[in-house]
């Protein structure tokens, strides 16, 4: 009885220790463009792109259909929003950063995620790779000299 305890108790303070829930920063899988843009008001700017400026992403039922700014403290992101081509709701945000941002980007990522669960480097370019695989799907890129870049879909997509 102790020890059935025990594993419940543990198991709990299991669930508590877990990363932060899934999502990107101020918004929540399946807004809308509109909900989107609201939701980041306060911490950047974000625009709906007209059709002729929306991106699809080949080979994947994703569109790039909203872009703009993030910033929090002295990180400032370039950021594009990817919706469902099927039902329309946000699937996945690109951030791309001054390559001098990449510490602490990585930094913040970490707070929020966790370790990354993948890593590599390549020998040549001498580029770090960061992934995560929960609570969402999210690699980063770390390029010496050159903008970091970050990819964070909700998983499955």
């Amino acid at each position: 009885m102790m020890l059935a305890r025990g594993l419940v108790l543990a198991g709990a303070l299991a669930c508590l220790a877990r990363p932060a829930s899934a999502h990107w920063e101020f918004t929540r899988w399946g807004m809308t463009e509109r909900q989107v843009a609201a939701a980041v008001r306060n911490a950047g700017t974000v625009r709906t792109l007209p059709p002729a400026e929306r991106r699809a992403v080949p080979g994947a039922r994703m569109e790039y259909r909203a872009a703009g700014e993030f910033r929090s403290g002295p990180l400032r992101l370039t950021v594009a929003f990817g919706f469902d081509a099927r039902n329309g709701g946000l699937v996945c945000v690109s951030a791309q950063g001054e390559a001098a941002q990449a510490e602490a980007l990585r930094a913040r990522m970490e707070r929020q995620f966790g370790p990354p669960q993948e890593r590599g480097r390549d020998p040549v370019s001498g580029t770090i790779t960061l992934g995560w695989t929960q609570p969402d799907e999210i690699d980063m890129q770390i390029t010496p000299g050159r903008p970091v870049v970050i990819l964070h879909c909700a998983r499955g997509v």
